[in-house]
């Protein structure tokens, strides 16, 4: 076990979960994403895209302690208490996204079967990457990777 697997280990021991903060390259978007929601709690993993990736990570953990506390995310869905004055959708991440995106969660549960949800944000005028109003130049900054279709439209 090399000195990144230990830290992730010893992270989800000691607080039930760990972040991986990817920053943005060529390929695209700074990214965060938890690892150990699903063994600890039985509850999907988060992702997050696009964000600064301190915000990203306190948002994560944030949700964390929500979902340790009994609170429970479900696609689909919209949630206030994520992000100030805004709501978050949940929608869950298509398993195509698995290799590109959570590989260290690939690498935990030795499989990519476990469940992961992206939290989307909306734009500070309130705009979610589906509607016709978001901007197109924010389109590569939080790309959906999965299926919105039954998402609960604001």
């Amino acid at each position: 076990m090399d000195k990144s697997e230990k830290k992730v280990i010893d992270g989800i021991r000691q607080f039930g979960w760990h972040i991986i903060n990817v920053t943005e390259d060529e390929n695209g978007p700074g990214f965060s994403y938890s690892i150990g929601l699903f063994k600890t709690f039985n509850h999907p993993e988060i992702l997050i895209v696009g964000l600064k990736l301190e915000l990203s990570q306190i948002l994560i953990n944030n949700i964390g302690y929500d979902i340790k506390n009994g609170r429970i995310y479900e696609s689909g869905q919209f949630y206030d208490g994520i992000l100030d004055n805004f709501k978050c959708s949940m929608v869950n991440v298509s398993p195509d996204y698995y290799k590109t995106y959570v590989g260290f969660g690939i690498w935990y549960y030795d499989n990519s079967n476990f469940p992961l949800m992206q939290c989307i944000y909306p734009t500070i005028k309130g705009f979610y990457p589906w509607e016709k109003d978001w901007p197109e130049d924010l389109r590569k900054l939080q790309p959906i990777l999965g299926d919105i279709q039954d998402l609960n439209k604001k």
